[in-house]
């Protein structure tokens, strides 16, 4: 009985099922806090589709007295947010300020990843590469890898910087409102991942967003999975009549504010090599958005130009619509919809796919991901004791209610008694095997670690493809991968020699057309 109960705890029906790529989605709310609104929103994804869960809005006043009741009136909404959407849960995603945080793409020369961590992790790498004001102990960092080239002896970084102290004033501020922290993007990084919604054909095309919102005007520009950040320079003045509306959006005001959408175009055209630019998707969390966009149209004939609408690639459900109905700017939720994306990689989950889609300022952010992943495999193993715990008191509750059902004479109450004493045995066996699975599920969740971790495919030198990951808790695993240097399969093997055991290639199939890559299959074992 105990290997049935340890295969209920693992989730092991029997199958051979091979390694889902789906991260398994944790509640979370973005939240996006900009000058004219607070927007919350929850997003569910299933069979690579989002739906929105939740959503809800308040409006926040042009002026406040002080920062303070500005900060108080953010509290309060957010608590009223909550209470309204039944958000039952804490964890949160927020953004910070472009200007709030240093955004660099560096290049240096071409490191190991071993080589690179220790440069990292002792600081030498910032200190040869990059220039911040202050100490560099005073920040908050993130950083990947996002292209290599060992032929040019080249590597790109992406280097995303903020300090502690300002991360920790937008952190505590939704903290007092009853919220948890999870994630701390960047506002122009979040405004990107609405491509999570869209389909792959679309998310893969070169893509420019730019946000106008008075204190928030920037442009971020996609191409071959390498951001390009440009700041779009608004004087005070300009800022102020985008944000009070009305007749200080004059000609004169849209003429310059073109300008400098035209200098962040030709920037990014010229840096990525890019042919042209198709499309550029404007979002603003100002009142007076189309009014906005309507003035850029007409000043910037040489684009195309669209008023992001992000809830089309989204399902709505029925009670949401007529919710949605009211809004009269729904560009102002995509920020708000990027945060809520990053629900699946609350745990790291996308440490190794693009960088721009997993920034995550918070401090201290590993100790925070070990205790989430604790608890969410506690809460599992729990909930599991306990219909293991609920089926044995079960079967003894009927045991002893067809024992008070009965009219026993001597010899009857004589053997039942014997008969609850073998059951009280039973019980205590079942007490004892409890208590060795609690034990056994922390091995467990080990081992299950091991079996979703592929990062090491992260390691593969470039030209190599992966077809298939299955991996197999007590048998050979399997990894199927296409390239079309044959030769590639044993730098691959000597990278999985040192993670597993029994590393051995099962056959390579070579390719029977002209154009096809060679197709490479490794066994190996988890331990």
């Amino acid at each position: 009985m105990i290997n049935a109960l340890k295969n209920l705890l693992n989730g092991n029906s029997g199958s051979k099922d091979s390694l889902s790529t789906e991260p398994v989605q944790q509640d979370i709310v973005g939240i996006d806090i900009s000058h004219s609104y607070i927007r919350v929103v929850q997003l569910a994804k299933k069979n690579k589709k989002w739906a929105l869960t939740k959503l809800g809005s308040k409006i926040l006043e042009e002026s406040y007295e002080s920062k303070d009741k500005r900060n108080e009136a953010i509290v309060s909404h957010l608590k009223n947010l909550k209470l309204e959407q039944k958000i039952n849960f804490d964890n949160a995603a927020i953004s910070l300020p472009v200007n709030s945080a240093i955004v660099q793409v560096i290049q240096i020369p071409f490191l190991e990843d071993e080589e690179l961590k220790e440069a990292a992790d002792n600081g030498s790498l910032w200190d040869s590469s990059v220039n911040v004001p202050g100490e560099i102990s005073e920040y908050s960092i993130f950083w990947q890898a996002i292209k290599r080239d060992r032929v040019k002896n080249t590597l790109s970084l992406l280097f995303v910087a903020s300090r502690i102290d300002e991360i920790e004033k937008s952190c505590d501020l939704v903290r007092k409102a009853g919220y948890d922290p999870l994630i701390v993007d960047v506002r122009c990084f979040a405004l990107r991942n609405i491509l999570k919604t869209y389909d792959d054909a679309e998310s893969h095309k070169t893509k420019v967003f730019i946000e106008i919102s008075g204190q928030e005007n920037y442009a971020v520009c996609m191409f071959d999975s390498l951001p390009f950040i440009y700041d779009i320079y608004v004087s005070d003045d300009d800022s102020e009549s985008l944000i009070n509306g009305g007749d200080l959006l004059t000609d004169d005001l849209f003429s310059r504010l073109a300008s400098q959408i035209r200098t962040c175009a030709t920037s990014f055209t010229k840096q990525s090599g890019v042919a042209s630019i198709e499309l550029i998707e404007l979002s603003s969390s100002l009142p007076n958005a189309e009014k906005i966009y309507a003035k850029l149209k007409k000043e910037i004939v040489e684009y195309k130009i669209q008023l992001m609408t992000p809830l089309e690639t989204i399902q709505v459900p029925a009670h949401l619509k007529s919710r949605i109905e009211t809004e009269k700017n729904l560009s102002s939720f995509a920020i708000a919809i990027g945060l809520a994306t990053r629900q699946l990689d609350v745990f790291g989950y996308f440490k190794f796919v693009t960088a721009v889609s997993n920034i995550n300022l918070l401090p201290n952010r590993e100790d925070r991901i070990k205790k989430e992943k604790k608890k969410s495999v506690t809460s599992s193993v729990t909930k599991k004791l306990s219909i293991v715990s609920s089926a044995v008191l079960l079967i003894l509750t009927a045991s002893y209610g067809y024992m008070l059902l009965e009219t026993p004479s001597l010899s009857d109450i004589q053997q039942k008694s014997f008969q609850a004493a073998d059951i009280e045995s039973e019980v205590g066996l079942k007490q004892e095997e409890l208590s060795s699975l609690k034990l056994w599920t922390e091995d467990s969740g080990s081992l299950n670690g091991k079996i979703l971790d592929i990062s090491y495919t992260s390691l593969f030198p470039n030209g190599t493809y992966i077809n298939e990951i299955n991996q197999k808790r007590g048998e050979k695993s399997l990894v199927t991968f296409a390239a079309k240097d044959a030769s590639l399969t044993g730098n691959i093997m000597d990278i999985m020699t040192k993670r597993f055991e029994n590393v051995m290639m099962q056959n390579i199939l070579a390719p029977t057309t002209e154009g096809q890559l060679n197709t490479m299959k490794i066994s190996y074992e988890i331990k």
